[in-house]
Order: C-alpha cells, then structure tokens, then sequence
C-alpha cells in the first residue's frame, strides 16, 4: 500500500515537476514582483541611503523661471554651475543620466562652455560618467562636443549605456553588467561603471561583476532626491557647505524625476512608495507638496532603477536565483508532498496537510526573500494546487476502487458511519456487539390489516415502499439508522453507531417529522386507504452490533429498550395519540423540548413501570392547558376520580381530546372502586 502510494505521487510530481520546469517561467517572474510586494508589506520600505544621491530633473525645475521658458538643450549654464559645485564636494563619481544632444554653440558660440569645462574637469580624476542610450541600431549620445570634454567619440572610458532591457513580460527585472554595441567589446553599464568607480575609491581597484543583477528593490536604500532647481539656487548662492554636507564622498546621478517621462515597469512595481517621498534637504527653494498627488504608481522613474542596481552593487543585495536543477527539484518535491497528502489520507486531512504546505513554502519563499533568494513562489504554489487535484483523481481512479466497491456491497446493510470505518480499516464485517446508550424508535402503521387486506401484492408493496423511503430519510436526516423493517413496522437507532450529543432529541425531533410529513403529504394504501402511524420510543443501554453466525448476521440492536419502545407504540392507540415516550426519553431531553405527563403505566413483559410522556408540537404547546391537564392527573393519581372526571371534562370542552379519554375512564374507576389502587395502570387492562 505504501509502495504504491508512493509511485503515484512520485507519479504526479514528475509529470507537474516537468510541465511547471519548463512551462512556469511567467511565474517566476511574477514570484518576484509579489516577494517584493509582501517584503514592503511585512517590514516596511528600506532606510534612507548614504551613499547615493539623485540630482532630479523634476517637475519642479520644469516650474522654475530658469528653466521653464528654455529647451533642454539651453540647460547647460546651470548645469555646469550644479556640477561645478558638486565636484567642488569631492563625491566618489557622478553619472549624468541626461543626455543633451543639441547645442546652442552655432548661434551663440561659447554658450556651453561652463558645461563642457566642468565635464572635462570631473573627467579628468574619472569621476564623471556620460550616459547614451542604443536605440534600435544607432546610439542616442550626448553632443560631440561633450563627449570631447570627457574624453573622445569612441573613447568609453567615460560614457557607459544606460538601457534597462525588460524580460518578456516588459516588466524590468535584471539588470546588464554590460552592454555590446554592434561589433564592439563590451562595456560596463552604466551603474556598474558607476558602482565599480565608487568601490575602487573606498576599496582599491575591483573587477566587474560577473553576470547581470537580479534587481532587489526590497533591499536596495531609498535614494534621496534633491530639485536641480533648488541646488542652482544653492550653488548661485555659493552655499559649498550645503553641497559638502549632502554630496561628499558619495555616487551622484542626474536623472529625470518626472511624472510621465523615462518611467520604467520594474518587479518593484507592486510595492513603491506614494510620490513625494524620498525627497532630500532643500537649499533655497522649499519643497512644494502639494503638488504631489500622494498616490503609489507602477512604474518609477529610469535613474531609481539605476540607483537600486548600484545600491545591490555596493552591498551585494542583488537577487539570487535558484539553479535550474535547484528549481526544478524544488518544484518535483512540493507536488511529491501535495500528492502523497490526498494519495495516503482521507481527504479531510489531506486538506490540512495541503493548507500546512501551501503555508510552509510561503514562509521559506518570503523568508528567502529577505536573505537575497528569489525562489519561485508562485510556481511552487502552482505545483502544490496541481498536485492536490490530480492525487485526488489518481485515488479515485486506482486506490478507491475498491473501497467504492466495498461502500456499495455493504451500505444497503449497515448503517453509512459503520461502512465508512470497515472502508477506513480495510476491514470486511465480523460478528461482534457492544453495549451503548441509545434511544430506540419503534413505529408501525395504524390499522394496517384493515387496510391491506384488499390491495393485490404488487401495489401494496410499492406503496410501502414509498412510505418506507420517506420515513427513512426522515430517521436518517436526523442521525438516526433504520436498523430493518418488521413487516409494516420501522425500527430504528439513534446513538448507535456514532454516538450523538442528545439521541433521544434527535429520536423525538425525527418522530415529529415523520407525523408531519404525513399531515403534510398524506400516503395512501389502496388508493383511498390513509396511512397514519404510532411511534413508541425509549432510551436505555442496549447491545448494538453485527450479530447472528458468521454465515448470515445483521447490524441491529438487542435488549430492553427495544422491547420497551414497541411495547409504547402500541399503548399510543389507547390514547389516542401518535407518539408516546418514556420517562428515559424525557429526562434526556431536558428543556430542548416540551412534553406533557400520559400516565403511569406497567407495560406487559415488564414489572418496572414506566412513566409516559407526549411530545408536543409548539402549536399544541400554545393550545393545550398543561397546567391544568397536570393538576387533573394529579387528581387520577390520588384515587379522587370524581374530582379527576370534573377536571378533566373542562379540558375536553376546551378542545383536549385526551382529556375526554380521561373524563371516561375517570368515572369508570368512581363508579368501580378499588381498595388497591397505586395510580398504576396495567397495559391491557385500562
């Protein structure tokens, strides 16, 4: 069994292991945006950085009156008084992620000579990196007279790409160590010059990285963000302290910070902060708030995806991922764990298991996460939600067949709960019986000779077959079991063979339905001949079980109780009511339900006698006089049947029927007294 247990499962896992290995790339993905998610969700965003900051051309520069009413391209006296300053504070390197490709020089020559001679001064220490980006065949680069100043057209030393390839979904996750123009060598990119720059001050020289970054969002410092608005007022202002205090020592880029330009789609996108964050100290010109909307967006500007890159860089935050044969091991021992759940238990705990499991590998995946690791959660999850569905077909299709068949041999016979166990076990029945608390229901059909005795055989059978289908539901539907059929009479079990909270409720509860269903739904013998029955039920300890020989047994039940209950169902026709219970029945009841004292009768077979109730209906709980049906009972009991027969008689105009029974027999004793009398009647003889 286990072996074979183990052969679908590994069955299963090998065919999702496979299909997800090569099919589950999407999600590994999109594991990453969602890990990003869940990180910022669970820890918060990351502290301010210290060693990088942005120099933004932001909406708020686009509003200031230097630089509203000029081209891009007319920018470059206040960039070189910006960079002038900067440089001045001595950062680790600048990267300028602008490029300006037109100048104003042919109509006003000279005009970018502030520019161009503080390129040339950051160049000539190498702490000044050009961008350019490669557009479809041809590189978008910064004028001539530029890339002079840094060093020549096809000098690289100072000018890397700043391209940010998307992976197939268009969502920016990795980003290039380095970049080949066509039929070129290599180039570092543009934040692994930068970083590689940075690094080689603080720690000698160091070699490029080896493959693309995984960018980590989560771990990666928030850059501060300063206007270049704000630091041309600063630097026009000759405030070095400022500039010292905020740049020194630290990577610089100048980078669009705009509403609608250079955004990129990134596996931060579902975790990035509302706008207006980040911003850094203002020099001159106050940061206007209100101008942000406060709102999370998608997509984040171009220089904070460089940003990130560098910070992953620096600190070696950058995702790690999972070998293809780490992944796809993974992948093959989630659906193994899932499958083997609903292969090797019942369902119900196969449920739990699968639960358990889905809740383990989101803790290790997220856990990972925080430690650099970017394992496929998602796909993982995937294996697990695939495994549970194809084990449950598999044990239905291979290892439930015969349990099905064991399930159907014997459920016309047992009661479901004992099938269910034999199935469980792997068992066949055996004889065997033990003692247990049960309630008893015992029910046959009134006057059934009478009405019987002129239907032909067939349709008498299959009208007693409806109503034996109808009142079996009934017994079922409140946990009880109909142990057999003793010609029009119904025997059944509750309590027995799964123990229940209050059996005798459920016996009372279930005997009221099936009266109702016949008031409701009359059933017919004979076409004209109305079924009405009597229920006798009694509570008490009886041996349940599989008894006879091991050639031929029954599921049924034996003792007192059985005899009691069938010895009430017949005291009910001298009553004239439809069910009677013992006083067993009624203390086990207790308040769940309303009863009204009958007598206290000796039943044939039994010197113990028993005292009688009948379960009422809330209509009948409304319309009788319990109060005053007691205390005429009372009267009965004491021998004062003249007195009895009055109280009584004012019942029975009310509409009591039972009361009217009393007011006859009352003045039946009254006028036969008895010296003996013990307020005990013997059945047969009232």
């Amino acid at each position: 069994m286990r072996g074979r247990n183990f052969i679908l499962a590994a069955t299963i896992a090998a065919l999702i292991g496979v299909t997800l290995t090569f099919r589950g790339g999407a999600l590994d993905r999109l594991s990453i945006d969602f890990l990003h998610l869940v990180q910022a969700r669970l820890w918060g965003p990351p502290p301010l950085s210290d060693e990088i900051a942005i120099v933004a051309v932001d909406e708020a520069t686009y509003r200031d009156d230097h630089f509203r009413e000029l081209p891009q391209a007319l920018w470059t006296p206040h960039l070189g008084s910006v960079l002038d300053a900067l440089l001045d504070a001595e950062p680790a390197v600048v990267g300028v992620d602008i490029i300006i490709g037109t100048t104003a020089d042919s109509v006003v020559p000279g005009y970018d000579r502030d520019w161009l001679r503080s390129l040339k001064r950051g160049a000539a220490d190498g702490r000044i990196v050009l961008g350019f980006t490669q557009h479809q065949t041809d590189p978008i680069r910064p004028t001539f007279q530029q890339l002079a100043a840094i060093g020549g057209l096809y000098d690289f030393t100072n000018q890397s790409p700043t391209n940010l390839p998307p992976d197939a979904d268009g969502i920016a996750r990795r980003y290039p160590s380095q970049y080949r123009e066509s039929g070129g060598e290599a180039i570092p990119s543009f934040g692994t010059e930068l970083a590689m720059r940075a690094l080689a001050r603080r720690s000698g020289a160091i070699g490029s990285p080896d493959g693309d970054v995984m960018l980590n969002f989560a771990a990666a410092h928030r850059s501060p963000i300063y206007s270049l608005a704000d630091l041309r007022a600063c630097a026009e202002a000759g405030d070095a302290a400022f500039f010292q205090r905020h740049f020194a020592g630290k990577i610089i880029l100048f980078g669009g910070v705009l509403d609608i330009e250079d955004r990129k789609l990134t596996s931060g996108r579902f975790a990035t902060l509302p706008e207006g964050q980040n911003l850094g100290e203002r020099c001159r010109i106050p940061a206007d708030r209100s101008k942000f909307s406060g709102d999370s967006r998608d997509s984040m500007p171009g220089v904070l995806v460089h940003a990130t890159a560098i910070d992953n860089l620096l600190s070696d935050s950058g995702l790690r991922l999972p070998s293809a044969p780490q992944r796809a091991g993974v992948l093959v021992l989630l659906s193994f764990l899932a499958a083997l759940g609903f292969v090797a238990t019942r369902p119900s705990r196969a449920i739990i298991i699968w639960l358990g499991l889905v809740i383990a590998w989101s803790a290790i995946a997220i856990g990972s996460f925080t430690h650099f690791w970017a394992l496929p959660w998602l796909t993982g999850l995937a294996a697990i939600a695939l495994a549970g569905p194809a084990g449950i077909a598999l044990r239905l299709m291979f290892m439930d067949r015969a349990r099905r068949q064991l399930r159907n041999a014997f459920s016309l016979y047992l009661p479901k709960s004992e099938v269910d166990r034999l199935v469980r076990e792997e068992k066949l029945p055996a004889l065997g019986g033990e003692l247990r608390e049960v309630t008893i229901l015992f029910s046959d059909i009134a006057s059934y000779s009478t009405l019987s005795e002129r239907v032909a055989p067939g349709p008498l059978v299959d009208e007693l077959n409806h109503y034996f289908s109808r009142m079996t539901e009934i017994v079922q539907a409140h946990g009880g079991f109909v142990d057999k059929f003793i010609g029009d009479g119904i025997l059944a079990i509750f309590g027995a063979p799964l123990s229940r909270p209050n059996a005798a409720l459920d016996a009372v509860e279930a005997s009221l339905a099936m009266i109702d269903s016949l008031n409701r739904d009359p059933l017919f013998i004979g076409g004209n001949g109305r079924i009405s029955i009597r229920i006798g039920l009694h509570s008490g300890e009886a041996i349940v079980g599989n008894i006879g020989s091991p050639q031929r047994f029954n599921y049924t039940v034996m003792g007192d109780a059985v005899n009691v209950a069938s010895r009430l169902e017949g005291v009910g026709k001298h009553y004239g009511i439809p069910i009677v219970v013992s006083e067993q029945v009624r203390e086990r009841v207790g308040e769940a339900g309303a009863f009204r004292e009958l007598d206290f009768i000796r039943v044939i077979g039994r010197d113990q006698p028993v005292r009688l109730y009948q379960p009422l209906t809330k209509e009948e709980s409304a319309r009788l006089n319990l109060a005053a049906f007691t205390e005429a009972l009372v009267l009965w009991r004491r021998g004062a049947f003249d007195e009895a027969a009055q109280a009584f008689a004012v019942l029975a105009a009310e509409g009591d029927e039972l009361a009217a029974r009393y007011v006859g027999w009352a003045k039946s004793y009254a006028a036969t007294p008895m010296s003996d009398w013990e307020g005990v009647i013997q059945q047969g003889s009232k």
